[in-house]
This record gives C-alpha cells, structure tokens and sequence, in this order.
C-alpha cells in the first residue's frame, strides 16, 4: 500500500507491501452538535446526569456563583457555551453582581487581557467580574487534606462560592487518564504545592493515557473535588477526531464527564486485535510535530499497539528540536533509559517527564525517526536517526523478516489503540 504520512507542512510518501500492514489505524467521524449554545441552554433544563440549573439554585438558594472555565491552552469554546448558562443562572435567581467567571490558568501563566476576553467572549469580560486563577495567589484557600496527604489548596473566589459550576472539556490525558469533569478544579484552580504534589505520582502503576479507574493521579483529583471542594454542575464537550464537538454532557459533575468519557471512546479510540512488529506513525504535521516536546504524545500512544521488542518508525519534523528548556537539558546528560527513569524517579522535574515517557518506550521496544534532529539529538531521545524513508523497509526486514506485520497511524495523537479483550 502507498501510505502518505504527514512530515511538518507536507508529506512523507511511503510504499508498504500489503502483507504486511494489519490495518490503517484511524478513528471514526461524528455528526457535529449544529447549535452548541441551544444544546448548553437545553442541558441546562435537562442535564446528562443530576439536578438542573434552577434546581440546584432552588435548593442552594446561592449567593454567589463561581463558572470555571478553561484557559487558551484548550479548545473549548466557553464564549459560546458562557452566554446561556449564565442566562439560566439569572433566571433562576442568581444575582448578577454575585457570578464570577474564573480562567482555569492551573500552573500556566495568567492570560491577558486580549486572550481573557477571546476566550470569554467581549460581551462577558464586559459585564461579569473574570479572574485568572494564580497558583502562587496568598490567598489560596486550605480546603482541608487528601487520604494522601496532600493539602487542598483552591482558589479564594471558586472556594467561596456558595455555587460552583464548570465548562470543560474530555480529552486524553497522560496521566489523569481523561481531561475533564474534576479537573476544572484540579489542577485548573489549585496551588501549584497541590498540583505538583498530584503530578509526583504520574509514574505509580496504573497511571496513564485513557485510564481513570485503579489511576491514583485521578483519583486524587476525584477525591479532592466530591470531598473537599464540590462542583455542583459541568458542562464538558467532547470532540472526535477531526475536532468537531459532537456531544456535549451536562450535570453532575462525575456521572456527566464518565459519560462523556463513554461517548469519547467511541469516536477517538481504535480497536485492535492483537499488537504488531512495527507501528508506522506520523505526529500528525505542523504544528503538532514541530517539536518532541509536542510531537511525543503520538509515539505514547501509538506505542499502545506494538509488541515488546518492536519498532515504531516516526516521523516528525522537529523544526525546533526539543521545545522545552528543561526536557533538552535532561536530554543533554546523555542518560541511558534506566538512568533517565531512575533520575527522574528520584528527582521530579516538571519538562522533564518527557524524557522519562521516551525512556520508558525505550525499554519496551525501539524507535527509527525520521526527522531534522541530527543522529547525536536523535539517540539522547533514545530514538535512532533515519536519513531517508528509503532505509526502512530494510532495517525492519531485517530485524523481523519479510512477513513482519505492521499497523499505519497516519494522525497519531488523536487515535488511542486498544486490544480487543
């Protein structure tokens, strides 16, 4: 088969016998929601899952109301998905004066102005008072302390609120598993001790991408939010591969985002059924490949469908090499793959888990990059050079035979593959 790989802003075009690809590996479209602001008014009145809107005004008979939304970092468009839910708040008895819109910065960097009202809307900057979370704030509110012993820390406004509502989003995530639900408070409103107490358990067993349940990072999340800190409705979209919202949930917090997560598996994961020698895989082009730091979430998931001992070949331009100052400092050490996980183990640098991720995979299996990193950058991302698309063919004949069977991934990064049970 002729397999056309995205390579930075063009294409890599490579010629693989059909014997020996398993399958094209790429997730199924949905129909995208038309009207996203009708359907948020609608969840409003009858959500997913839990009490609506006025019910919960009705009951609570809140004050104030706190909306956490997410940052620029995300998609989500909250300057649609803002005007009604805060309508409905109206409506049902929530003083204006009282709401408070809330930016998710988690431990990224306030946002601006200019960036605060794109991601709000001009209309809602205008008439509401909008925050950006500050991890580092003294004014963090201690909200008590996890069966984990990690502290609590919340923003002053989302801590205060007598109401607490979110508009997020269900995406994979590295080590919470999902995007999503709980993490509109955690990490998005915590203190940065909170957070990065949370993020020193991303190498516990049972942590990973598209996993929640046995996850300790996300359980952690999901008991600070249900015990300490509690989320009385969320909106969360969730999109399909190609980015289109095609559902949204709406309600209580843990039984709306589980079963977002249901309609997520759906679209962006792809059934496999048993693992292959080689995973061909493309970080998906500009700008998703420009650099590794970027690029790598494709090789950790692509990995899901190689077998210990295979290689996958990557392609990933990398026009800017590592992307982030600490992940190429702890790759200039030159650490073999067990020191990169033990240094990384004993001394937890956020940047350079990245390393720790590549190291990982380094022990499971092997990878060909065909990128513009040189051979020396290549092998301290414990990744071997490939000068052209002609050389692989031969090396992998060569280490599996001429019948070794392969899966395509041309998008890596927005398809998880999953065995079959």
């Amino acid at each position: 088969m002729k397999a056309a790989l995205k390579w930075g802003r063009g294409e890599v075009a490579l010629n693989i016998p059909d014997k020996n690809v398993l399958a094209v590996l790429e997730p199924s479209g949905g129909e995208p929601v038309e009207d996203l602001a009708g359907e948020v008014a609608r969840l409003g009145k009858n959500p997913t899952a839990g009490p609506s809107v006025e019910e919960l005004v009705v009951s609570m008979k809140p004050q104030t109301a706190a909306i956490i939304v997410n940052d620029m970092t995300r998609s989500t468009p909250s300057d649609i998905m803002l005007p009604p839910l805060l309508e409905e708040l109206e409506r049902a008895g929530v003083p204006r004066e009282g709401i408070s819109v809330v930016v998710a910065t988690g431990t990224h960097r306030p946002m601006t102005d200019d960036e605060t009202r794109q991601t709000v809307g001009e209309e809602v900057f205008a008439r509401y008072k909008v925050e950006n979370h500050d991890c580092d704030s003294p004014d963090l509110v201690d909200m008590g302390t996890l069966s984990t012993g990690n502290k609590v820390l919340v923003n002053k406004t989302v801590a205060e609120a007598d109401l607490r509502l979110a508009i997020g989003e269900v995406l994979l995530h590295y080590y919470a598993g999902f995007a999503g639900g709980r993490k509109s408070v955690f990490p998005g409103v915590a203190g940065r001790e909170t957070v990065m107490t949370n993020h020193r358990m991303m190498t516990a067993p049972g942590v990973g991408i598209g996993v929640v349940d046995g996850n300790v990072v996300s359980e952690e999340m999901v008991e600070a939010v249900r015990e300490f800190c509690p989320l009385h409705f969320i909106l969360n979209c969730v999109s399909d591969s190609s980015k289109r919202i095609v559902r949204v949930v709406g309600g209580h917090w843990y039984d709306a985002w589980r079963e977002g997560i249901k309609t997520f598996r759906k679209y962006n994961f792809a059934s496999i059924p048993k693992r292959a020698d080689v995973v061909f895989i493309s970080a998906g082009g500009y700008p998703k490949d420009i650099n590794m730091y970027q690029a790598h979430k494709a090789m950790f998931m692509g990995a899901r469908a190689l077998k210990p001992g295979g290689t996958m070949v990557f392609f990933a331009e990398l026009a800017e090499g590592y992307g982030h100052k600490v992940f190429e400092e702890w790759a200039l050490r030159g650490l073999t793959p067990e020191g990169a996980i033990k240094a990384f183990e004993a001394d937890f640098r956020f940047g350079a888990h990245k390393l720790y991720y590549l190291a990982k995979l380094a022990m499971e299996g092997s990878v060909l990059l065909y990128s513009n990193s040189g051979a020396e950058d290549s092998r301290r991302m414990f990744c071997e050079k490939v000068n052209s698309p002609e050389e692989i063919l031969p090396i992998l004949v060569e280490r599996y035979g001429e019948d070794f069977t392969s899966y395509v991934i041309p998008q890596g990064g927005i398809v998880l593959p999953t065995e079959e049970d």
